[in-house]
Parts: structure tokens; sequence; C-alpha cells
């Protein structure tokens, strides 16, 4: 460093970029705001009167608006962004849809040159300043995702008219019709994304209820009974190592993923091949999800059945992949065979739910085969035992498949498992509701803030308001980096297959000291090598979900802080984790005979292993980590859109009070207009609101 960067660096305040990168802040802030400028030209052209128009007019003047309000927000944003570096923005100088969407990506472009490593090339970038200059970059992003985000979708799905369709399902959703509306006419355009997840939050009604049990313990046949269908293979031959689910459709369909990212439907004949150890030895076909529609009148209420691979199945597999599945179900029921007796595998996977945080039932499959006094036995050895081994107190109900014994089927199906599907549904509809009821709140209060320009329960100084701004650009930096840290961390994992196999080979020495065995069995080597794989990708996704427990639990504290009640919790978060990715290998590895190599040292028995593995699975490993990396970087630019979605929908709601408060805010609407809507909105809670969206139309 010279002398003369000393003596910035040493007037510099913290967080403070060097004159360069102010320069280069500032113009790339100027550009921005051109290419937003050229956004609102088009938009008023394609609405132009002129006998020879450009563009198509395929935007309605209430749609126009919208994405001006966005175009707002964004240089309200801009102006935030260069004030953090104690600067202000030039005098100006310089007074559908695709066209837009084109602008927006060169606006794409731009911001992504205001990160950390490209900044870099203007001189050092402060450390302190790393992220909040990541968290401003993703701000601006959102402000383009939200845009794109209505182009690409509102336009062509109309929000209005899906909560129309939900209405008509029977859902009390008078209350959000009309927030929607107001949102529009007034350009409270922060307010869109919550009330478009609350819509899909209401769309998705569905209510997952995995079987677990050991192999032959009647999961698939109870499924078939409980259905009235033979649509699920039964008999005894364990099916692999790929969940099948079974959902409401008007006619028998099936269909199925492979890993390679295809996916095609098939005859129930098909899938039983596809899905059975029998038909699919070892999974070599790579099948990775299978789906059926069924239409039984118990699946209409949205309810999701789960048939899970066999717990102690001989493809040992089908055992890890069935525990993998445990945090993508709402009710576990966990089935054991009347025939057998309880087992140790039993009680650690009922602690496994428990630990896991997931309800479970327990049923006494087959209870056909049992005497009245037999059964009541079982049933008292189940209940004991439990209570042994775990202290837990569990209910133990008698089924079975056999038609003259359905009335067990049908009476467990009426007592226990209806009460909890609406009950669940109950639960979801009450905190939709919840949710509601805060952004009416909020909402109001952004309204009578645009019209006193203060709000009496927001921060008051314009320290804490600065400060407050700073923490949401951090939690918005943090939330957006994820992308970028997961892609990474799945491609390296990916590209790395050695890797992989030295931990195998670490694992098949010590195993083959330890035992004194002749062989490592194909089975126990394909064990090993997904137990490797599970721990590399659980490694970052643990880290990703510490990021959003934080993010989640800073805009709590922000909302306190602002007096608001409209935040996030944690379970809006954990419902985004769903449907990781899982790996599987289409082909086993072959059974290493170890001759004598033990007895040559550990050295020789690792050489001899490793250059094994590497012979007969090592390119197909490569191959299939290969594949499973892309599947997770798909899952991951998906999860982490959504939580950015999540979070910027409560933070830039946030980020415009605080905009209010400063009095930076620009005009939305016309004064008379927003108070009669704020008039609407106080007097108009849940009970009235349909008639004051009638009266609206009229």
């Amino acid at each position: 460093m010279s002398e003369q960067d000393r003596k910035v660096e040493m007037t510099r305040h913290a967080g403070e970029l060097n004159e360069h990168q102010k320069t280069r802040l500032r113009i790339t802030c100027q550009y921005i705001d051109k290419l937003l400028s050229d956004i609102a030209d088009i938009l008023h052209a394609a609405t132009s009167p002129s006998p020879f128009p450009r563009y198509i007019v395929d935007i309605s003047p209430a749609q126009i608006r919208v994405l001006e309000d966005y175009i707002r927000r964004f240089r309200t944003q801009l102006v935030r962004t260069i004030a953090w570096q104690g600067m202000k923005p030039e005098p100006p100088d310089i007074p559908a849809t695709r066209a837009v969407l084109t602008n927006l990506a060169f606006v794409d472009i731009a911001v992504e040159e205001l990160k950390p490593n490209y900044m870099r090339g203007s001189g050092t970038v402060p450390e302190d300043a790393i992220d909040e200059l990541n968290g401003a970059v993703h701000e601006l992003r959102s402000l383009i995702t939200g845009m794109e985000r209505y182009l690409k979708q509102e336009l062509t799905t109309d929000l209005e008219k899906r909560l129309q369709r939900l209405e008509k399902a029977g859902l009390e959703i008078n209350l959000l019709r009309l927030i929607e509306q107001i949102v529009t006419r007034n350009g409270l355009v922060e307010f869109r994304p919550r009330i478009d997840t609350l819509a899909a939050r209401l769309e998705d009604d569905s209510f997952e209820l995995a079987l677990f049990g050991r192999v032959s313990s009647g999961k698939s046949s109870m499924l078939n009974a409980l259905l009235g269908t033979d649509v699920l293979p039964v008999g005894i031959n364990p099916i692999t190592a790929v969940p099948t689910k079974l959902r409401y459709g008007p006619e028998i369909r099936a269909a199925v993923a492979f890993g390679d990212g295809r996916s095609e439907a098939v005859s129930i004949q098909e899938l039983s091949r596809l899905v059975t150890e029998q038909g699919n030895p070892g999974n070599l076909k790579n099948v990775v999800r299978a789906l059926v529609e069924v239409p039984s009148h118990r699946l209409k209420q949205g309810v999701l059945l789960v048939d899970t691979p066999g717990l102690g199945s001989l493809a040992t597999r089908g055992a890890a992949e069935t525990l993998a599945y445990l945090p993508s179900c709402d009710l576990a029921l966990l089935l054991i065979d009347a025939g057998t007796t309880l087992s140790d595998e039993d009680i650690g996977t009922l602690r496994l739910f428990y630990e896991a945080g997931i309800p479970a039932l327990v049923l006494l499959s087959k209870a056909d085969l049992l005497a009245e006094g037999d059964l009541h036995r079982a049933i008292s050895y189940i209940q004991e035992h439990v209570k042994r081994a775990l202290n837990l107190d569990v209910t133990v109900h008698p089924v079975s498949a056999v038609p003259r014994y359905s009335i067990l089927l049908d009476q467990f199906f009426e007592r226990e498992l209806l009460p909890r599907f609406d009950h669940a549904r109950a639960l979801r509809e009450s905190s939709v509701a919840r949710k509601i009821g805060s952004l009416r709140e909020a909402v109001i209060a952004a309204m009578e803030s645009s019209l006193r320009r203060e709000k009496t329960s927001a921060p008051q100084t314009m320290e804490n308001v600065s400060e407050l701004e700073t923490r949401l650009r951090v939690i918005t930096g943090e939330v957006g980096e994820q992308r970028t840290v997961l892609d990474h961390a799945f491609r390296r994992f990916a590209e790395s297959p050695d890797l992989a196999i030295d931990a195998v080979v670490q694992q098949a020495v010590h195993w083959a000291l330890a035992t004194s065995t002749s062989q490592i069995p194909s089975l126990q080597l394909s064990e090993w090598i997904h137990d490797v794989t599970d721990k590399a990708v659980q490694q970052p996704i643990g880290k990703f979900k510490a990021v959003g427990h934080h993010a989640v639990a800073s805009l709590q504290a922000i909302a306190k802080e602002m007096g608001r009640n409209d935040a996030p919790s944690p379970d809006d978060f954990d419902l985004l984790l769903r449907d990781l990715p899982r790996f599987e290998l289409a082909n086993l590895p072959e059974t290493i005979g170890l001759s004598r190599w033990s007895m040559l040292g550990e050295g020789v028995l690792r050489s001899r292993i490793r250059s094994r593995l590497q012979e007969n699975i090592g390119q197909h490993l490569r191959e299939q980590l290969h594949l499973y990396g892309l599947a997770l970087s798909q899952w991951a630019e998906q999860v982490v859109r959504k939580l950015e979605m999540l979070v910027n929908s409560y933070a830039d709601a946030y980020r415009v009070q605080l905009d209010r408060v400063r009095g930076v805010s620009s005009k939305v609407a016309d004064s008379r207009q927003l108070e009669a809507d704020l008039e609407l909105l106080l007097s108009g809670g849940s009970n009235n609101a349909a008639t004051l969206i009638e009266a609206q139309r009229t």
C-alpha cells in the first residue's frame, strides 16, 4: 500500500469506499436510472395514440401502473444506495412486455457489476463494506425479480382471478381480494409479493401422510385397501428406494422420473416393474420418483399418501431412503406386522419421528391374523415396550387389508385421519387468516403514513432509520449470496468423485480389519457411497438452513423495533425445504473379494480396495455425481429464489415505511383515492369485505 493510500485509509470512515469506487457506484446507479427511463418510455409508447405504433399494446393501463410503481421503488433504492456513501443524485439531464424484460436484463448486468469481486477492479474493497455492498446488489436485484415475475407470471395468471378461484373453492378470502384491489389502485407495489405468497399457500392444500414399516409389513396392501384400488404392487419383494406418491386424479395415471432428468407416463403394470426389487433389482433403471393419480374420494381433500421403501430391506438402500424422506411428511404412520414381533428397528424409527418433530401413529397391520385376546395382548406389549424404550405413550390401532375386516380400516380413517386432515387444513387457513390480518394492518399503516408523511409507531430518529436500513441490506445480501454459495458447494462436490471414493475406502478398510471378512458385499459398498454422499450434501444445506433461520429471526426483530406485527415465521422458511433431490446409483458396485490383502498391511489393503472401486464403479460414480450435482444446483436455485421472495416480501415493505419516515417516498396515489380506500380497509374487516368489493365494482 502506497503512502497516499495509507493516508486515505487513516481518514476513511468505517464502510466507506474510496473515491474511484464512489464514482463507479454513482455512475452505475445513473446508468441504471437511464435504463429505467427507457422502460418508462416503452410503457408510454405502448399506449400511444400514434397511428404507427412500434409496440403491440399487450399491457393494460392498470398493469402499466404496477410496473411504474416498481420503477419508482427502484429509483428510491438507487438513492439509498448512493446515500449510504454520503452522495446525492446529480440533477436530472434526461427528461410491452418483451422490451421491458430486455432492458431489465441490462439492468441486471449493471447491478451484477456492483458486486465486490467486480468493484475490486477500482481498488481494494474494504472488508467492512463487503456485506453491505452485497446487500445493496441484492436489494436492487430483488426489484428486478419482482418486475420480471410480474411480467412473466401475473400478466398471464391474473392474481385477481386466482383469488376468485380460491373464493369459489369455499375459502374466506374476501379481505385478501379487497387488499389486492387497494394495493393495485394506490401503487403499494411492495405488498404484491406478500399477497401472491398467501394465495400460493392457500392453493397448495396438500397434506402428506407417509407409511413406514419393515418389508412385508403390509404398507402397499393397506394403501390399496384404503383407496379401494390395486395400483400399488404387493408381495414379498421389497420395493426399491423410491417413495411412491398417490394423489387425487379423475382417472388412474402413473408417471416416474429418472436420475437423468427424464419423466415418463407409464402404465400401472410398468410402474410395478419399475418400483419393485423383482422388476428393477438394485434400481438399475435409476428411478428417483413415482407418482400415481387415483380417483379416490379419500384423496379429494388434498391428501397425499406416500408408500415408502421398506425398513430392513435386503436392499439396504431402501431403509436409508425411507428415513431420508422424513423431512417431507406431515404425518407418519408406522406399521408393525401382527405376525411378527416389535423390533429394535421399529423402536428406532419411532424415535426418529419424535426427534424430527413429526407426528406419528402406530398401526398393527394384518390384525385379522390374531384372535381377539391375542390382539389385545399384542397391542399391550407394543405400548409397554415403547413406554420403556422411549418413555412415550402411544395408541396402537389394529388394521387389516382383508375385505371382511375393512371396518377396522374405515374406522381408523374416519376417527384418526380425517380429523387430522381437517385440523391441518384449519391450521393452515387460520395461519393464512392471521397473516392476512397482519397484511391489512401493514397496508393501513402504509396508507396512513403516505397521507401524514409520518407514522407514530415508526422509528423517530434518522440514526435509527439508517441502522435498520443497514440491517435489512445485510440480511438481503446474506440470503442472496446463498445461490452462489450452494451452487459452488454442490458443483465442487459433484466434480470430486475421488474424494467420495477415498471416504468409502476409509470405511471399507476399518470394516475389513474389524470383521476379518473375506469380501465386502456390493450392498455394503453401495450403502457407504450413499452415506458419504448424504453427509457431503448435508453440510452446505445445514449452513443454508442456519442463514434462512437467521434471516427470519432478524426480520422479526426489525419488525418489532418498527412497531409492526407482520413478520415471517420459521415455519414459512421450513416449508421451502421440501423435495431435496436424492442420490441414487443406477448400477451397484461389484463385491470386492479381499483374498489375503489384510495380511499385507493396512496400506496394501487400502490401495487394493481403492483400485478395485475405481475399476468397477469409478466412471459410473463420476457420471452419477455429475448428474446429482446438476439436480442439487437446480434445487438450490429454486429454494434460494423462494427464500429471497419470502425475505423481500417483508423487507421491501419495511424499507418503504422507512422511506416515508425520512420523507423521501414519492407520491403514489391521488390523496382522495387514498383516503377513500383507507376508509374501506379501516371499516372493512373480514365480515363485510365482500360487500365492499361489490360496492367498488358498482
